[in-house]
């Protein structure tokens, strides 16, 4: 099962299409106000979850009149509504969550988003974020990740948690093999696919992998 998660920061861009997040089994979640993009491309989302202070009161009691399951915690908790949502969908069996709205807008909330799809707790699971210009994927340590894109797609690989060990890459302009990216540093920036398949593994640490969306 994939979870698609519609949280609220603007400028989401890039939405997904409606085949796409429409197949069967697949799970929609909609935090607070990203039911506002629900809305936009005509998604009914199957919960919206969050202490619902962003969302307009009218499309939350459209949602609760569709049947929509509704999810509401107090404005004052430990975790974030994304938090909420992420932990929601792990606890439902997905396997890869897709998550559009979790950056821009304010900085402390964006890379808040960033270093929580990389906690430990959802290591099980395939997190992808998307914004109208990149995506941003978390890898663990541990298990071989393909990429596939088009060759010349610029790929940019920074540590997370501390240093990322004995990395290897394979199907780049600039390959690695078992070497060490230190946390900190710039090295992992801008390496190029060189097919349409490229590979990447590491024994220690995790890797955010930002892929440009648009042109150079």
């Amino acid at each position: 099962m994939i979870a698609f998660i519609f949280a609220g920061a603007p400028g989401a861009g890039g939405l997904p299409r409606h085949r796409e997040v429409l197949k069967k089994g697949n799970l929609i979640i909609a935090v607070d106000s990203g039911a506002h993009y629900c809305q936009e491309v005509n998604l009914l989302p199957h919960v919206l979850i969050g202490d619902f202070d962003s969302i307009s009161p009218n499309l939350l009691q459209k949602y609760s009149a569709q049947d929509v399951e509704c999810i509401a915690y107090p404005r004052q908790k430990n975790e974030t509504d994304l938090e909420l949502a992420l932990d929601l969908a792990m606890a439902r069996g997905t396997k890869e969550i897709r998550l559009w709205g979790a950056i821009g807008g304010r900085w402390d909330m964006s890379f808040s988003n960033i270093l929580l799809a990389a906690h430990p707790k959802y290591k099980k699971m395939h997190l992808s974020l998307f914004d109208a210009a990149c995506s941003f994927e978390i890898i663990h340590c541990g298990k071989t990740y393909t990429l596939t894109d088009d060759p010349g797609q610029r790929v940019s690989l920074l540590p997370l948690a501390g240093n990322a060990e004995k990395v290897t890459l394979n199907g780049f302009t600039y390959p690695l093999q078992n070497e060490t990216l230190q946390f900190g540093t710039s090295r992992g920036i801008s390496n190029i696919l060189e097919s349409e398949r490229a590979t990447i593994y590491l024994e220690r640490g995790i890797l955010l992998c930002i892929r440009n969306l648009g042109s150079d």
